[in-house]
C-alpha cells in the first residue's frame, strides 16, 4: 500500500494536499485550507531522491509524505491524505514508512516535523505514534523552519517542533 512515488504519481499530489487541507475549515487555521500546494518541482526533486512516498491502497494514490535532510536529521516536510480517507491508517502507515526508511539510512538521528500542538490530527496524532515535543532552543535549521511558517501566517503560539529519536546502532 506504501510506496516510492513515480514521475506518473507527482500530478495527483496537489489534488491530495487540497483534500487534505479542507479539514482546516472551522478550526483556527481555517485559511490554511486555501494554501497553495507543494510546487512541482519541489514533490520532482523529493521523488528522485527517494523521500517521497504514496499511499496507493487501490488503483488511485490517497495520501503522501514527503521528507527532506535537516542537519543530521530526516524532516517531515508534508504528510496529506485526502478527506474522504482520512482516519483509515493511511497516514499511520505513511508515517511508519518515513521512520523505516530514516532508521535503514542510518544516518540520521531523528526524525523531525512541525505541527499544530492543539488540532487532534496534529501534535496529538504524532505524540500516539512515539513523537515528542521539543523545547527551545532549537538547532538553527528547525528554528529557521519555525520562523518561515510563522511568516507565512501560522500562529507561533499553536506552533510546535516535535522528533522522533532513531536508535544508534
Amino acid at each position: 500500500m506504501i510506496r516510492l512515488a513515480r514521475p506518473s504519481d507527482l500530478a495527483c499530489l496537489a489534488d491530495i494536499e487540497r483534500s487534505a487541507a479542507a479539514r482546516f475549515r472551522g478550526t483556527a487555521v481555517a485559511w490554511a485550507a486555501d494554501g497553495d500546494p507543494l510546487p512541482l518541482d519541489e514533490l520532482a526533486v523529493a521523488q528522485a531522491a527517494c523521500l517521497l512516498w504514496v499511499a496507493q491502497p487501490d488503483a488511485e494514490v490517497r495520501g503522501f509524505a514527503l521528507a527532506e535532510p535537516m542537519g543530521g536529521d530526516l524532516f517531515l516536510t508534508e504528510m496529506s491524505v485526502a478527506l474522504p480517507w482520512q482516519g483509515q491508517g493511511i497516514g499511520r502507515a505513511l508515517l511508519r514508512a518515513v521512520l523505516a526508511h530514516a532508521r535503514a539510512a542510518g544516518r540520521y538521528g531523528a526524525v523531525l516535523l512541525t505541527t499544530d500542538r492543539d488540532l487532534p490530527w496534529n501534535a496529538p496524532f504524532y505524540r500516539r505514534l512515539g513523537f515528542v515535543e521539543l523545547t527551545p532552543p532549537f538547532p538553527p535549521l528547525l528554528q529557521a523552519r519555525l520562523q518561515a511558517e510563522s511568516d507565512a501566517g501560522f500562529d507561533a503560539a499553536r506552533r510546535c517542533a516535535m522528533t522522533y529519536r532513531l536508535p544508534h546502532g
